[in-house]
Order: structure tokens, then sequence, then C-alpha cells
């Protein structure tokens, strides 16, 4: 009888386990994808730049689908509380979008983007975006003041441990860049392209800075899938359609200042490697004419793939070929790039015939590190370091550093523009 007894509580037991075992299978990956679903509340809300800074900011943020209609509330800057008879509405643009990534679950979610326009040259606002059915809490933004005078942070390659690693970089760098303009990427944001889950994580770590200081990417190999740019691209960033077809909202320009920003789609077409083909023809001769119809002091230029490489076994010399001689033809100052996972920094041409003026910055935030070749382009290199690059333009000086994930000054120099339209470099010892 106790046999028998025993017997049934071991069934039992074992029956017990293999349930638990079986709702493991079920709920783990349900609350693994719970992490990055939308609801009705507002999430992923993000500031850009638009073609034109000086009055209008676009905002982009996510729900679930049963909010059919998003909206972003304006209020001027104020020191009390908000007033309802002074608060714009603007109706957003909705798409129902789905996201599917190999065998994790998909994400349906409705996208909202919203260009807020005419806005004062220099005026301090308050935001806020959502709906009926819930609203986001409110942020602040201010436009640029027409004074040439301004800071902004650049990141190389986020790509990995997002959350975890790269957080620390995007806080760092906004407390150590007081009053950020906004932030600029090389390329590689996520790992996967078309991955929702890692895009959940580069949000978390940015919080609510992305909210607050407008972001402006350019895409690297790492955030194309197999048929294409990953279309988080397309619905959750809203940036200047101003580049040519095939390309538009990875190849694009904006002004902010006295600064032309140039991002060339260096990723798409498998890393441009037809000459020939239409992505490089088309952004070669865009490239052009947008330099050639530029009042902008200073020009900034942003792509992935480096023109110089820091790594022994990589070069890109089709890069150079087709679009150094443009920069140099209209004495482009900066150009910043990543993809190698370390740190390099140089003045130099494939033109043996000039002067070589254009600086080249090759350098990565997030936590994939490579050592830093020793080739002789490079007047500073780094490897295995996570930097953030902190930029201020102040009429006709660049002040430039490379900062450590501690906050230590790793690279530093000026640019500096004579009458004349030349550049003196002066490498800073901090």
């Amino acid at each position: 009888m106790g046999s028998m007894k025993q017997k049934c509580e071991m069934q039992r037991i074992v029956m017990l386990l293999l349930l638990l075992i079986l709702l493991n299978l079920i709920i783990k990956p349900v609350l693994q994808a719970r992490t990055n679903l939308p609801s009705v509340v507002p999430d992923r809300i993000i500031l850009n730049l638009t073609e034109e800074t000086s009055n209008s900011v676009a905002v982009t943020w996510r729900t679930d689908n049963t909010v059919d209609d998003g909206f972003c509330e304006i209020h001027p800057l104020s020191a009390s509380r908000i007033i309802n008879d002074s608060v714009k509405s603007v109706k957003a643009t909705t798409s129902s979008i789905s996201y599917k990534y190999k065998d994790e679950p998909e994400i349906r979610a409705n996208q909202h983007s919203v260009i807020i326009k005419n806005l004062k040259p220099g005026g301090k606002y308050l935001y806020r975006v959502g709906s009926k059915a819930a609203w986001s809490e409110w942020f602040e933004y201010e436009l640029p003041d027409n004074n040439n005078q301004f800071s902004f942070v650049y990141f190389g390659d986020p790509q990995a441990d997002l959350k975890s690693q790269w957080s620390r970089m995007v806080r760092k760098a906004h407390e150590y860049t007081d009053d950020c303009a906004f932030m600029l990427y090389g390329g590689d944001i996520i790992n996967r392209g078309g991955r929702d889950t890692e895009w959940q994580e580069w949000f978390d770590a940015g919080s609510f800075i992305f909210a607050t200081v407008p972001q402006v990417l350019t895409p690297g190999n790492h955030d194309y899938a197999d048929d294409g740019i990953d279309p988080h691209w397309k619905y959750q960033f809203t940036q200047p359609q101003n580049g040519p077809a095939g390309v538009k909202g990875t190849c694009f320009f904006t002004d902010y200042e006295n600064l032309r920003i140039v991002s060339i789609d260096s990723a798409v077409e498998s890393e441009l490697e037809d000459e020939n083909g239409q992505a490089m023809t088309s952004q070669k001769h865009w490239l052009d004419s947008v330099l050639t119809n530029n009042d902008k002091k200073w020009v900034i230029v942003t792509t992935h793939l480096p023109f110089y490489s820091t790594n022994i076994k990589r070069d890109n010399p089709h890069i150079r070929r087709n679009f150094q001689p443009i920069l140099e033809k209209h004495g482009v100052d900066l150009v910043l790039t990543g993809h190698d996972h370390a740190y390099g920094r140089g003045v130099v041409s494939d033109n043996k015939d000039i002067k070589p003026a254009i600086v080249y910055v090759v350098s990565v935030s997030g936590p994939k590190l490579y050592e830093a070749g020793d080739k002789s382009w490079m007047q500073k290199r780094g490897g295995y370091l996570q930097l953030f690059q902190k930029i201020t333009i102040n009429g006709d000086v660049l002040d430039f550093k490379a900062v450590t994930a501690d906050g230590e000054v790793f690279d530093h120099f000026i640019l500096k523009k004579e009458k004349r339209g030349n550049k003196l470099i002066e490498q800073k010892t901090d």
C-alpha cells in the first residue's frame, strides 16, 4: 500500500516537473518578446534634425496598432505649469508596420512621425506625443540661435551590447557635452539588421536623451539585411529626404548654423562594390551638387566605410577613388567614419599633387573593439578603446576631442580657418 502511494506521489512530481518545463518553453519566448512589445503608451521617442534646422525639428515614436491617430503637442518653455490655451497640436503621419526577424516573434506597431515647423530660431519649447489613449511626458528642445557656436557628439559603431555596455557611452557623452546640439553616427547602430530586440536595447540605452537631443544617423553594413536597409530606418527615423533616389533617408544633408553635414551611404549595394552601379554614381553626382551649392563655412562628411582603414588587412580604395576628388575639390574639412572598431586620425590624400587638408577619423563607441594597425596615414591611433567625439564649432575654429568611456581626453586637435580659406591644424596636449 505504501509502495503504491509513493509511486503515485513520484508520478505527480514527474508530471509537475514536465508541466513546469513545458510552461517555461512556452512562456520564456513570450516574456523575452514582451520587452520590446509596443503599447498604447508612446515609446521609442526620438528627435531627428530636418533639412531646415533653424525653425523645425522631426519627432518619431511608436505605439501598438490600437492607436490609429498620433499627435504632437508643443508649448513654449515655461517656468511654471503648462497652460492648455498655449498648446499647439500637430497630427502625425501614422504607418502600420510589422517587423519579423528569423524565428523571433513578429512585432506589429504603429509608427508616428511629425515635422514640427514654423518654430522661432533660438526658441525653447516643450513637446509631448501621444493620443487620447496615453501621452508621453513633456520634453524640452532648443533650436539653434544663429550665433555659430555649438557642440555636438559623434559616435562610431555602437553595434553590440547596447543596453549593457554602450549605454554608458551615450550617457557620458551627454553629460560631457554641455548643451549638445545633436548626436551624429557613422553606422552599425545595431548588430543584426531587422532585429527589433536590438533596436529596443539601443532605445533603452539612449532613454530620454534621444527625445531631447536630435540624432543624425548614417547606416553601416550591419544596418542592412539580406533584402536591403533594415525597415526600422524608414519608419522609426524621420531624416531629410534630400538624397538621391534609392538612398533617401540614408544619404542626405542637413545644415546646422554654419555647418553642413553630409551623410554618404557606403553600406548600400554590398558596400558599393560596383563602382558603376546606381548607388555609387548617383551619390557622386549628388555629392558634387550639394557641395557646389553650399554657403556654409564648415563641411563634415560622415560615412561608414573608412577612406583610410586602421586595420592592416582592410582597405577601401574604391571609396577614395570615387569620393575623395569631390571632397578635395570643395574643401571638405572633416570625414568621420567607423567600421574598423579602432581609432585613427590623420591628414592624407591619394593625390600627390596637392597638400593634404582633409582630416580623416575612424572611431568606435561600442564594446566590440580591435587593435589599431601601424599604418603610416595615422598621426594618432588607438586600439581597444571605446570613444566618443565632442566637436565644438565657434566661428572660424573647430575644436575636436576624442574622449574615452571614463571621460579622459585621448586625442585633441583644433582646426582654424584663415581668410584665404586654408585650415591650420594645431594638435593639443591635454
